[in-house]
């Protein structure tokens, strides 16, 4: 059998080689060594991988050499073979050679070069052998301690496209900071890798300069979303002015995350032209959008906003009514008074119609806020007809309200009409007593007793009484 497989090194076809070199080794790993280091030259590069592959697990002394001149193999797989063999036959005389190994081209081999010599018990002598071995191993840490003395090699490996760590490069150089890392960065927001891109630009969120600005603008207009987002928010941290109208069109864009971004972005520049713009969006239909615009023109406190913003207080989502009320505050603490307050009246009737419950109970309780507000307040000479009227709207509404097939709407209309405080409300609310839902009644009951109702008879007294105090068992 052995002199066939011996045969069958002599081969034309390579892949008969490589066969015969596995089996070879398989035989007699001893008597196999010279016959293999004849085939370490195979001009098949997948048989002179077999060979050292093979060579390797004899741990021959005699492959120490022919495994070190492996090292310089035109192919990268057997370069790294070698690599891995070297470490397995553990001789400390293979150090230098696989020193040299961690400047191969291939990362592969670079990253076996530095787990060998960790293991042969190797140390960095210098600065430029700490960040070879640090890049090679993937712990960037250590070559970000060396500081501008591993710019250079950092940016060679972020234009290496074959690299798996690229994204990790790029956090390197931005914690260095050196100029020449900056420059590279933003070469980097233009990387064809979009991950990379992302990483790019946001290790640039502390560099102010006018070029790095330019080309953050440019990625505003990025295919990938994450890249647009990202440069959103960057803008609004590197805090240059020149980004505002730049932001204010991706205001527009098809992406919630990135509209998002642009309007946190814009908060943050407290940019009093984006105050109209961001108005518009308390109707985007991502609530997490509506969230931070609320935020964000809380932050830019232009008054302009205060009517839609008392509009966002009937908002279907809960956290958007707070940060409306919050940014409200903000803006003018007695915003109830205001004109603009008032010219929101009209859709918060309409507010009332809608199919969402918290959006009808929510406009409800800000009418009767607003209107509880106006009736509180002196004469006020031609607007006081006008002032009537609207709050005989939300009267109005907070009776239609009474009869919503929600009982939950009917409850807070019975609450509302409660805290209005106006004894000619009480006839719906007696109504009410006989409502089907006894929390219900129990608002009404309670909404009489605020108004100071006092029970025509002793039956509407008892009427009264049953739904104010829900027995136990009721509830």
């Amino acid at each position: 059998m052995k002199w066939w497989t011996l045969q069958q090194l002599k081969s034309k076809k390579p892949e008969t080689r490589k066969v015969a070199v596995e089996r070879l080794f398989a035989e007699n790993p001893a008597e196999a060594v010279d016959h293999l280091l004849a085939l370490a030259n195979d001009p098949d590069h997948e048989v002179r991988k077999a060979v050292v592959q093979a060579l390797g697990r004899t741990k021959d002394e005699k492959v120490l050499t022919p495994l070190m001149s492996s090292l310089h193999d035109p192919d990268s797989e057997v370069r790294e073979a070698a690599v891995v063999s070297l470490a397995q036959v553990n001789d400390t005389r293979a150090i230098d050679p696989l020193t040299r190994a961690l400047e191969d081209p291939r990362h592969e081999v670079r990253w076996r070069a530095a787990r060998a010599l960790d293991a042969l018990g190797w140390q960095p002598a210098n600065d430029e052998q700490i960040v070879l071995r640090a890049l090679a191993a993937g712990e960037f840490v250590k070559a970000v301690g060396v500081g501008a003395g591993a710019v250079q090699r950092l940016v060679a490996l972020l234009k290496d496209e074959q690299n798996p760590n690229r994204r990790a490069v790029v956090e390197a150089l931005g914690q260095i900071g050196d100029a020449r890392a900056i420059k590279a960065l933003a070469a980097a927001v233009n990387d064809a890798d979009p991950t990379v891109r992302v990483s790019a630009i946001d290790a640039l969120c502390d560099v102010r300069d006018e070029k790095v600005t330019k080309a953050l603008v440019i990625a505003l207009r990025d295919k990938d979303q994450h890249v647009r987002a990202t440069a959103a928010t960057v803008l609004g941290k590197i805090g240059d002015a020149n980004a505002g109208e730049p932001l204010l069109a991706s205001l527009k864009d098809v992406n919630w995350s990135v509209r998002k971004a642009a309007v946190e972005a814009l908060g943050r520049l407290n940019e009093p032209r984006a105050a109209e713009s961001l108005t518009e969006l308390l109707k985007d239909p991502d609530h997490d959008v509506r969230e931070v615009t609320v935020a964000a023109l809380g932050e830019i406190g232009e008054p302009r906003a205060v009517e839609r913003l008392v509009l966002a207080l009937a908002d279907s989502q809960s956290a958007v009514r707070q940060l409306a009320a919050a940014a409200l505050r903000r803006i003018d603490c007695q915003w109830e008074k205001s004109a603009a307050a008032r010219q929101a009246i009209p859709e918060l009737k309409i507010a009332l119609q809608s199919n969402e419950y918290w959006v009808r109970q929510s406009a409800s309780e800000v009418m009767a806020k607003l209107d509880k507000v106006y009736a509180a307040e002196p004469e006020l000479t031609s607007m006081n007809t006008a002032i009537r009227l609207r709050q005989q709207v939300a009267i109005d509404a907070l009776f239609k309200a009474l009869n919503d097939y929600d009982s939950d709407l009917r409850l807070a209309a019975a609450e509302a009409l409660g805290r209005i405080g106006n004894a000619h409300l009480a006839k719906p609310l007696v109504t009410a007593l006989d409502d089907t839902d006894q929390w219900v009644r129990q608002a009404a009951a309670r909404a009489l007793e605020r108004i100071g109702w006092i029970p025509a008879d002793d039956a509407q007294h008892a009427q009264h009484q049953a739904a104010l105090h829900l027995r136990p068992c009721d509830a």
